[in-house]
Order: C-alpha cells, then sequence, then structure tokens
C-alpha cells in the first residue's frame, strides 16, 4: 500500500510541471508576436503574408536514443503583429515548465 501511494505522489509531483504543448501554443492567441520574441527570442524564419501579415516560426533540435527531434512552432500574425493562427510540428506532446 505504501509503495502505491509513493508511485502516485512521484507521479503527481512530476505532472505538476508538466504543461500541453497546445496550451502553451493557446496562450499566445490575440497577444503581440513582440511578446514572443521578447520570451523566445529571435524566431528562425520570418515571412512576409499578402496581407501584410508575417508568418513566424522557431524551431529547436532535441537528440534522445532515438535520434534527433526537431520541434516547429509557428505562429502567424495580422498586419498589426496580433497573433490569429499557430501551430506546431514534431514536438513533444507536454513539456516541463
Amino acid at each position: 500500500m505504501l509503495n502505491k501511494l509513493a508511485v502516485s505522489l512521484v507521479f503527481v509531483v512530476l505532472m505538476s510541471g508538466c504543461v500541453s504543448m497546445e496550451s502553451v501554443m493557446t496562450s499566445w492567441m490575440g497577444g503581440s508576436i513582440d511578446d514572443v520574441t521578447a520570451s523566445w527570442g529571435a524566431p528562425d524564419s520570418r515571412i512576409p503574408r499578402q496581407d501584410g501579415g508575417y508568418t513566424y516560426t522557431w524551431t529547436t533540435f532535441s537528440s534522445s536514443e532515438y535520434g534527433v527531434n526537431q520541434c516547429r512552432q509557428t505562429f502567424v500574425t495580422d498586419e498589426n503583429g496580433r497573433i490569429f493562427s499557430w501551430s506546431y510540428n514534431g514536438c513533444p506532446k507536454y513539456i516541463y515548465k
């Protein structure tokens, strides 16, 4: 019984530091891309759009015993720099804060 309690407690502690990638990306919706760059640094690419906005992408790499992983996080802004869309690809579903 004590063993199950200890395992449960460890699981809760570990998960309390986790957030989903979707919640991270969603938290920036409607905000300014300037706030993202202040927090994350300069994007790896910035592509102008015909509507006056931009598509910004940050790319990170990580390695494990299974090889190298590439995570791309993208935000799309309007002409005022407000984020109205996001996507990610190759990123972990959950990350530690």
